[in-house]
């Protein structure tokens, strides 16, 4: 079992275009990797946009916020943006220890 995992991982590896596996991860390379990271704001857009489209009565419409319905879909928007939110704060603390570790050199 263990060589299969082994194989697929060396496997994957060498799916790697050589231009990746070789980049050189710099100063300039983190700074990029953080403003990238800042301008990914198009799921909180649309997060947005979803909840002013949501109406605000108990129509029955599918989707309002005034049903059970419409409460679970702003939840759930709400957990996109929690989920996103906390990935781009793993994502900026990985980066900062990579720039701790390099400036530490």
């Amino acid at each position: 079992m263990a060589d299969i995992k082994n194989n697929n991982i060396k496997a994957a590896e060498n799916d790697i275009p050589e231009s990746k596996s070789a980049e050189v991860i710099d100063l300039a390379y983190i700074f990029k990797q953080i403003k990238e990271i800042q301008n990914q704001t198009e799921y909180l857009n649309e997060v947005i946009d979803k909840l002013s489209q949501m109406s605000d009565g108990d129509s029955g419409e599918g989707g309002s916020p005034g049903n059970i319905q419409g409460q679970a879909k702003a939840q759930a928007l709400g957990d996109v943006v929690r989920c996103r939110e906390t990935t781009n704060q793993q994502l900026l603390n990985f980066y900062m220890t990579v720039y701790s570790d390099m400036k530490s050199k």
